[in-house]
């Protein structure tokens, strides 16, 4: 068949369709036989139908060379399209070092937006995205207990509940208890060591779906029997303790002075809970049931459930309520004011991480849309400066839809050498955050690119390199050739409508930059709010550490109370000592809670009562830590274990619960609504003290004699001068007491207060830096774009100059027109705030939403930093020449 396409770039011929094209080609044959038939003496008639019977079935010819044709076609336009893909590819490659200087701006300013949104996107796909190490991981769901008063405040379960809800239940397969981490001591040739343990039941495992890689896991009889001692070890423990031993199995170590044999080794991706584990030790909840009080007034244990096929987890919600409430009616006594529900697993091992991450993630693409307009508007002066070259190749016959696709593949070459270059600096920006992350995401994070995550970066890469280039690219679709060829000067490119591409990207950038900027300026403010807030309490030269005390030895309160007394005895006659004191809780995070029942009170036994945080203190724990007093007394001597119980409340409890100012002397009982509990004097009120440094408010709460119930082995030293220079004092204390008592979390009490920003810190840390980038990337560009206008405008400029203008005037129409534009940015970006601070309103303490000092601070650092980079051009435009431009 004849090719009716002239393949010359220059003069491309109409193709007509394959269909049309094999009916000529038919009907062209036909005729020609139809002639030589008459030729031969056939009517025409005759001749026709000869011809007709010679080719048979036509359309059955018609159809197979049609689709012959039409396939020839496609893989002839493929082959052309890649080949035009290699020549664009080569010519991009060709013409990058021709403008080494854009070029090189180009790669550095995507690494870094692409390198940013490429370490935000690994964090959020790991901790957000990827599935968890579990079989069939969206099953999972987590069995949570929330006090009514507090629906945040997450309480544990009782054995009694644990059980009640498996024969109960109907949307769970099955269903795993566990006790959360708890302190251990792990004995070795060394010194000893305070560890992480897991009590864990069989069931448990199953329900995750997890296999051992070494060994075997908990059978149900290891936690039924008293006599079981054996231990599930993580892989992390195997490889730190033990080397990665191939014959770990059946090997026997020594926790918490007892002998353990190892049966199993986990896998190395498997956490039971949201908290790093070292030993997991079996667990048999109906133990747990021999105790007629511990059964249900005991809350230590949490569960994970795994769906029924068909159910949903709300589903499963509503019916875990619905055991709660009942619960609750039928054991008032233990179960009063809590409830049940379930809650996914991801999320609940998520907790309250997620928003920070994606606020994290939004700044990060807003780095990037900053970079986008950045590029657009470099990418829209190189173009113009190459507008002959455009003009004479499409007067030559270049298609302008060639022309839009070279300047695309060019972005996009540019676009994937930078996202190469922002995958190494997404990988050193990883290892940072690991630094910073510690103990803020979930233990199964793995903060690493894996093959998704670089598959996403050069997705974005591409993407990233069409959005920049695609203005730029249409704008020479747009252009008239010929008109640019005539004028022959580059101020003929300076359109009205270039001037205005280049004003809003100007806008763009600035309006971006100021919300990053404003939101940035938010957090901070609030964490400067939190951090210098006074948190009742003096800090300062307090050292503060834990004593871990193993049953075997201190089994009963007489020896737990005996250790107390004799280790702060000899705690305070250290030198440069000035006070010492003993609790069950860090003043900072008080976490134990108990029902509060007060004598003549308006709630009575069979009414919910609130829950009130409780921390058992020694007698000068209030004059060691400088909590003032403000009625009352503190604890003495005389407040013993065969004394009345006493307690001591805060003046946040006193305000709330006895508003006429009678605190003192009344009457309260706190635990479960057991009227055999006595009932406990108050016998002093004293400031209160933030129990989170993350919020303003101090809860109410009561302090118990540690005297009266001697479980608090965390210690607090005030000293004269440095703390930590007491630590090897304190250590040689302990070892002459005790050598195999290890002590573990030694901290100045500065640091454990710093340590509680964590979560807020990371977010400020990172928008911070977000800002920062943006504030640079948006400078740069009103640098960038304002230069190449007043470079593109010189003509225009000598001949204002030559008709008479002064450089004064030139200066003032640069500046307004730049002015505008910036005008314009700072008004949207501030509008953008009040969108900003909507999604930040969980992360704010302490400042209003709309902050005017955040914000006024943003729009003038931007304001400063901008007019200094359009000075630049301003001074440009004012010093041309108009002899030199005009001939």
């Amino acid at each position: 068949m004849m090719d009716n396409f002239d393949r010359s770039r220059g003069n491309p011929i109409v193709t007509p369709k394959p269909q049309a094209e094999v009916d000529d080609e038919l009907s062209f044959h036909l005729e020609r036989r139809v002639q030589d038939n008459m030729r031969r003496g056939m009517s025409p008639e005759a001749a026709r139908k000869a011809a007709l019977e010679r080719f048979g079935d036509v359309d059955g010819v018609r159809q197979r060379c049609t689709e012959m044709l039409t396939e020839d076609r496609k893989a002839e336009a493929r082959r052309d399209w890649f080949g035009d893909l290699g020549q664009d590819m080569r010519f991009a490659i060709r013409s990058a070092p021709r403008a080494p200087m854009f070029s090189l701006l180009a790669i550095a300013t995507l690494a870094v937006g692409i390198g940013a949104n490429a370490a935000v996107f690994g964090v959020v796909k790991s901790v957000l995205l990827d599935a968890l190490p579990y079989r069939n991981a969206s099953e999972l769901i987590r069995v949570d207990s929330p006090h009514r008063e507090n629906p945040e405040q997450l309480g544990f379960l009782s054995a009694g509940t644990v059980l009640d809800i498996r024969e109960r239940q109907r949307s769970l397969a099955s269903m795993g208890a566990f006790m959360y981490p708890r302190d251990v001591v792990y004995s070795s040739d060394d010194a000893p060591r305070v560890m992480k343990a897991v009590w864990a039941e069989a069931e448990l495992f199953r329900t995750l779906g997890v296999s051992p890689i070494r060994g075997a896991l908990f059978r149900e009889e290891d936690g039924m029997r008293d006599t079981s001692q054996v231990v599930l070890l993580p892989f992390a423990t195997w490889q730190e303790l033990f080397a990665g031993d191939t014959g770990i199995v059946g090997r026997a170590i020594r926790v918490n002075s007892i002998s353990r044999v190892v049966i199993g080794v986990l896998p190395r991706d498997f956490v039971a809970t949201d908290e790093e584990t070292d030993f997991y030790f079996p667990l048999a909840v109906p133990l747990h049931t021999r105790d007629p009080i511990a059964v249900r007034g005991s809350h230590s244990f949490g569960a994970v459930g795994r769906l029924r096929p068909g159910v949903s987890a709300e589903a499963a919600h509503r019916e875990l309520a619905e055991i709660g409430a009942e619960l609750e009616k039928l054991y008032f006594k233990d179960n009063f004011g809590i409830g049940l529900r379930a809650v996914p697993l991801r999320d609940a091992m998520v907790g309250d991480t997620k928003t920070p991450l994606l606020i994290l993630l939004a700044s990060a693409g807003l780095v990037l849309l900053i970079t986008c307009a950045n590029l657009a508007g470099a990418q829209l002066s190189r173009t113009i400066s190459r507008r002959k070259e455009f003009a004479v190749r499409v007067s030559l016959g270049a298609g302008r839809a060639r022309l839009v696709r070279q300047l695309l593949t060019e972005s996009a070459l540019l676009a994937l050498v930078g996202g190469a270059v922002g995958l190494l600096l997404a990988t050193l920006g990883l290892a940072l955050l690991r630094g910073l992350a510690t103990n803020v995401l979930p233990s199964y994070a793995d903060l690493s690119l894996d093959a998704g995550a670089v598959v996403v970066t050069f997705a974005l890469a591409l993407l990233t390199g069409v959005a920049f280039g695609v203005g730029p690219a249409l704008s020479v679709g747009r252009s008239d050739p010929q008109q640019t060829l005539r004028d022959g000067t580059r101020s003929a490119s300076e359109s009205v409508r270039a001037r205005q591409m280049r004003g809003v990207l100007v806008a763009g950038q600035l309006a971006l930059c100021v919300s990053l900027l404003a939101a940035a300026g938010l957090l901070a403010r609030s964490l400067w709010a939190l951090t210098t807030a006074a948190p009742g309490f003096n800090p300062e030269q307090l050292l503060t550490f834990n004593v871990q005390l193993p049953g075997a030895h201190y089994a009963t309160e007489s020896a737990r109370a005996g250790f107390h007394l004799e280790f702060t005895e000899k705690l305070r006659a250290l030198p440069g000592v000035t006070g010492v004191a003993n609790s069950s809780q860090v003043p900072t995070n008080v976490t134990n809670s108990n029902g509060l029942f007060i004598r003549n009170a308006p709630w009575g036994l069979n009414e919910p009562a609130p829950f009130i945080l409780t921390s058992r203190v020694s007698d000068d724990y209030f004059r060691t830590l400088g909590i003032p007093i403000k009625q009352g007394r503190v604890f003495t001597e005389a407040d013993r274990a065969d004394a009345a119980p006493v307690v001591v409340i805060n003046e946040a409890m006193a305000q709330r619960y006895f508003p006429k100012g009678d605190a003192v002397g009344q009457h309260i009982r706190y635990g479960p609504p057991n009227p055999d509990i006595p009932w406990s004097t108050i016998v002093g009120v004293v400031g209160s003290v933030r129990n989170d440094p993350a919020h303003l408010r101090a809860e109410p709460m009561m302090f118990p004699a540690l005297r009266q119930q001697p479980y608090g082995e965390i210690f607090f030293v005030r000293t004269s001068g440095d703390p930590m220079a007491m630590v090897r004092l304190v250590r040689g204390v302990l070892s002459a007491i005790n050598p195999q008592l290890p002590i573990h979390k030694i901290k100045t009490m500065r640091d454990v207060i710093d340590d509680g920003f964590a979560v807020r810190r990371l977010p400020v840390v990172l928008m911070t830096a977000f800002g920062g980038l943006a504030l640079l990337l948006a400078s740069v560009g009103v640098y960038a774009m304002f230069a190449s206008m007043a470079t593109a405008r010189e003509r225009e400029f000598g001949v204002r100059v030559a008709l008479g203008s002064t450089r004064g005037a030139i200066a003032r129409l640069v500046l307004r027109q730049g002015g505008v534009w910036m005008a314009i940015g700072l008004a949207v970006g501030t509008a953008g705030v009040v969108v900003a601070t909507r999604l930040l309103r969980t992360q704010v303490v302490g400042v209003p939403l709309f902050d005017p000092i955040a914000i006024g601070v943003a729009v003038a650092i931007l304001l400063v930093c901008a007019g200094v980079a359009l000075l630049v051009p301003v001074r440009r435009a004012t010093r041309v020449d108009p002899i030199s431009v005009l001939r």
